[in-house]
């Protein structure tokens, strides 16, 4: 009862860190009279805060993790990039059926949106991006909804909620109707459950964290080169 109230607690507390500081920091200062620029820098520094207070929730694990994964780098590398190849097939599946299901029922549908780096100009602009969207944000997220909801939850059981919190949390984030968000949050619903599974396997986050860089640095890319 004790580890499951404390793994709560460092659950709920990270949500709460990375919902304040991705929607509500600049509004939280405007609405006390400072209004801060959102440049890049205050972005980096922001996100790499984010960062720093994740990795001391949840420290010792990732640490940990990491240590094991480095001590056979070259296997398990090779092992990440193959999990990559299978999400992002399972991904490009997932994206397909949801398609032809929000056009049969006649809801819009975003789809699936990566950046591609390998297509911009080298600039300050581009470093930014790769430090936020292909390193912290997935180094945040897995840590938060599959570390945090596994460590949580033993069993299968946790791969399922693990979908299912994250996609809950983008669905808050997204707004609008029911129908709408529910058709947008299957693929993240699926990946999640995805990159769940991939811990547990494996009994390593470091897997889960490289699956889902690997994924949101060259998804992208390779779609440019398939369509």
């Amino acid at each position: 009862m004790k580890d499951f109230l404390v793994n709560f607690i460092k659950l709920f507390l990270s949500i709460l860190i990375v919902l304040f500081i991705e929607e509500y920091f600049f509004k939280a200062f405007g609405l006390i009279g400072i209004h801060l620029e959102e440049s890049l820098l205050v972005k980096v520094i922001i996100y790499v805060l984010e960062a720093i207070l994740i990795s001391i929730i949840y420290g010792k694990e990732i640490s940990s993790a990491f240590s094991k994964y480095q001590s056979k780098l070259g296997s398990n590398f090779l092992y990440s990039v193959i999990s990559y190849i299978v999400v992002f097939i399972a991904m490009m599946i997932t994206n397909y059926i949801v398609k032809l299901i929000a056009s049969n029922l006649n809801i819009a549908y975003s789809g699936l949106n990566f950046i591609n780096i390998f297509d911009k100009s080298f600039d300050v602009n581009l470093i930014v991006d790769i430090i936020i969207r292909i390193i912290i944000v997935p180094f945040v997220k897995v840590s938060i909804f599959v570390l945090g909801i596994n460590n949580l939850v033993k069993g299968r059981g946790g791969i399922v909620l693990s979908g299912l919190i994250y996609a809950l949390y983008v669905g808050f984030l997204i707004g609008g109707s029911f129908g709408h968000v529910f058709i947008d949050v299957i693929d993240e619903f699926v990946l999640f459950v995805l990159l769940s599974y991939l811990y547990k396997k494996n009994s390593n986050i470091a897997f889960s964290i490289v699956t889902l860089i690997l994924y949101e640095l060259f998804s992208a890319l390779v779609l440019s080169r398939l369509l």
